[in-house]
């Protein structure tokens, strides 16, 4: 046994990294300020039009922000009996790569629009993309989590 027990769940299967959650919920970002948007009712049109000052781009990350809140939900669904949803699980490595070089491209777009001027929330926002894909693809606890012992 490669971890503690108290990193696997009660049906054996390994717990996602808490870096992992925390980059998926940087995918879904816009997810997280539309909702947010939603439920400061007054203010919510402004806070959009601040952080997302071309509508389609909020709509872009609506988009490209889903499946990450999908492998979220679907990672707390595995059981024995589901071979289903641990197959699509099992893709999720995959998924969250191809995600974060569609958000990649989405700030490259909004570098675009601003006439390639520098501003930090996309340096930043950049940075930690690269920064997630480069852990995504390096880290042993991340392919395990996606590895289901029922398709083994």
């Amino acid at each position: 046994m490669r971890y503690l027990i108290e990193e696997y769940n009660n049906d054996g299967f390994l717990k996602a990294p808490k870096l992992l959650l925390a980059g998926w919920l940087f995918l879904a970002k816009a997810w997280i300020i539309f909702i947010v948007a939603g439920a400061s009712r007054d203010m919510g049109a402004k806070l959009l039009e601040i952080i997302y000052p071309v509508h389609s781009s909020l709509y872009l990350g609506l988009i490209a922000g889903f499946p990450a809140l999908l492998l979220i939900w679907l990672l707390s669904l595995r059981k024995h009996d589901r071979k289903r949803i641990c197959m699509v699980v099992s893709y999720g490595k995959l998924a969250t790569l191809i995600t974060i070089s569609v958000q990649i491209l989405l700030v490259l777009y909004q570098i675009y629009l601003e006439n390639s001027q520098f501003s930090w929330p996309n340096a930043v926002t950049l940075l930690s993309l690269i920064w997630l894909m480069l852990y995504i693809l390096r880290s042993r606890r991340v392919r395990d989590c996606f590895r289901s012992p029922l398709l083994s």
